[in-house]
């Protein structure tokens, strides 16, 4: 089950859940069905994502528990006519624990951080998108709609994109955009002098190449711009302020290769992303599909994963002298390293097909490939279980 989402909440560890229930890292562009579907197709995925609790060396004072996020997506993808279909993707969101507030000196000199929300944050998002493809001879083209809304922000996008083969279908050439307007309106912002109601605006765009190499190999390359402006700062920090624009470049790689004998797939996948926060980062994950008879594959999968610092990054926050220029202590703009492993098994019962999956994600400095300036503190560790149902009828 491969289910689309919109991540525009305003914690980005919130905003990523949906992303990382997918089943597979999916490549901005990629190649869809050459023909509409002949019949409907029902899914559904339950996903939990819990943080490890900080140690008492990072939390000075308080509670030590982070984020644990349950979340419930459906989607319905069914032909409409001979040359068309639509889908309807519905995302629930539930979130409690608590995010760091602030980052000051411990009694050892090291960064320590302290967390807001000790007595539990709970909050929840909703999302629904509909969207419809139409299907040519040799592509298609599709366009969607969506609304995402939680206690504190608000969203409401749109995107468009088509793709065309070419070389007897050998190659596939695609591209696409999207737009989102956000608003942000903080909870107990007269209490903490919070912005009361902030804006931001996305544009994003892509195009990508898909060539079918021979009977087994594939390999497809992507290239996305994404604009983002407005309030890009996060309310919830005592001390947090960023550029008003942000311009994001990704290029991702995508190999897929088939062994015969093996009765398995190799998939690799590499992307470089860069922002004008100064945020150079690298992603590189492979995976293999073992089948195991006509029902039953197994997935094992690794991922590596590093970026440097935003140019702003601090790791303690200066609250003593005046704020003249950009400052943000937020973990998530530390130059860090990260390593995961996960695990699928999925089942194929003809009109049913159930996929459960793990991982465990382990972030550290000591994990980097960029100098580390500035070491952060709270960095995060979590373990995910999901388990996805898709009914064909």
């Amino acid at each position: 089950m491969q289910l689309a989402a919109h991540a525009t909440l305003k914690n980005s560890d919130s905003a990523n859940i949906i992303a990382l229930s997918s089943t597979a890292l999916a490549l901005p562009g990629i190649a869809l069905a050459d023909a509409p579907p002949t019949q409907s197709t029902a899914s559904y995925k339950l996903s939990n994502y819990q943080e490890d609790d900080l140690s008492r060396s990072e939390v000075p004072s308080g509670e030590l528990n982070r984020y644990d996020i349950d979340v419930h997506q459906f989607q319905l993808v069914a032909p409409m006519g001979r040359n068309m279909s639509v889908h309807v993707d519905a995302n629930y969101e539930s979130l409690s624990g608590a995010s760091p507030w602030f980052t000051s000196v411990g009694l050892d000199g090291k960064p320590v951080v302290n967390l807001s929300g000790a007595s539990g944050i709970s909050d929840s998002r909703s999302e629904l998108s509909v969207g419809t493809r139409y299907y040519l001879d040799n592509g298609s083209f599709a366009g969607n709609i969506g609304y995402s809304e939680e206690n504190d922000y608000r969203a409401v996008y749109f995107g468009l994109n088509g793709e065309r083969h070419y070389n007897d279908d050998l190659t596939t050439l695609a591209g696409g955009f999207s737009y989102s307007s956000d608003d942000i309106f903080p909870t107990d912002a007269a209490l903490f002098n919070r912005v009361r109601d902030e804006d931001k605006r996305s544009s994003s765009v892509f195009v990508s190449l898909t060539q079918i190499i021979n009977q087994v190999s594939s390999f497809q390359t992507a290239l996305s711009f994404t604009e983002q402006s407005g309030f890009l700062s996060d309310p919830y920090k005592l001390r947090d302020v960023r550029p008003e624009d942000k311009t994001q470049i990704a290029w991702s790689n995508s190999y897929r290769r088939f062994f015969v004998a093996a009765n398995a797939a190799l998939h690799v996948n590499y992307r470089f992303y860069h922002d004008d926060f100064g945020i150079n980062s690298h992603t590189s994950d492979v995976s293999w599909h073992q089948n195991l008879g006509r029902q039953f594959q197994i997935v094992p999968q690794l991922r590596y994963y590093s970026q440097s610092a935003a140019d702003f990054f601090t790791n303690v926050d200066d609250f003593l002298n005046p704020l003249s220029e950009y400052q943000s202590s937020d973990y998530r703009l530390s130059a860090f390293g990260a390593i995961s492993g996960g695990f699928s098994l999925i089942a194929d019962m003809g009109s049913w097909k159930a996929t459960l999956t793990a991982e465990r994600y382990l972030a550290n400095d000591k994990y980097s490939a960029y100098d580390i300036s500035q070491p952060s503190t709270a960095l995060v560790k979590y373990n995910r279980l999901s388990l996805g149902v898709d009914f064909s009828f």
